[in-house]
């Protein structure tokens, strides 16, 4: 099936190079694990890599999380008629974005938030620090001066994902409206 992963693979990157140019946010992350002795004591800490195979089924999940919620709200014509969990996401507080501006500007860095594009700004600033001993702290910093994504049965945005309908039924289920949805 090589032709068809390679076909898949480049459809996941112009998914991908889609949502980033709708404005979706690049929070990337590293995941690690653990290599532990025999009693348990940790030896070693050991960075994950996240290869392309990981991202074309991250990149599909999306997608069918997406058009599911999409199919659903069609489904309402917008309306509450049929109950349905969607996760959601709203536009950052403004103050908190100020204040997260203000903290990477004492390591140098400008991040615009008075443009309208604050999504646009936060991936030039994440780009920017990639591979600097500050990445750690500023990504998880403007991780917490977003606004904090929750299950509703209101269709609203995903303004990280920027997807105007979303829900979450894919591979990891990890809280009950994950199975509620499924």
């Amino acid at each position: 099936y090589t032709k068809e992963i390679i076909a898949l693979n480049k459809l996941a990157k112009l998914l991908k190079k889609k949502r980033f140019a709708n404005g979706a946010i690049n929070f990337e992350t590293t995941e690690v694990k653990f290599r532990l002795a025999e009693d348990g004591t940790p030896l070693e800490i050991i960075p994950r890599e996240r290869k392309d195979a990981h991202k074309l089924i991250e990149e599909f999940m999306l997608l069918a999380n997406r058009l599911v919620a999409e199919y659903v709200y069609t489904l309402n014509d917008g309306k509450a008629k049929n109950t349905f969990v969607y996760r959601t996401h709203d536009y950052p507080d403004p103050e908190k974005v100020q204040t997260f501006s203000l903290y990477a500007k004492r390591f140098g860095h400008e991040l615009h938030t008075d443009d309208g594009r604050i999504s646009k700004s936060i991936n030039e600033l994440i780009s920017d620090i990639q591979g600097t001993p500050e990445e750690n702290v500023l990504q998880r910093l403007a991780i917490r001066s977003m606004a904090k994504a929750k299950y509703t049965v209101t269709p609203n945005i995903h303004f990280g994902l920027a997807f105007q309908h979303y829900t979450h039924f894919t591979s990891p289920i990890r809280r009950y409206p994950d199975m509620m949805v499924h």
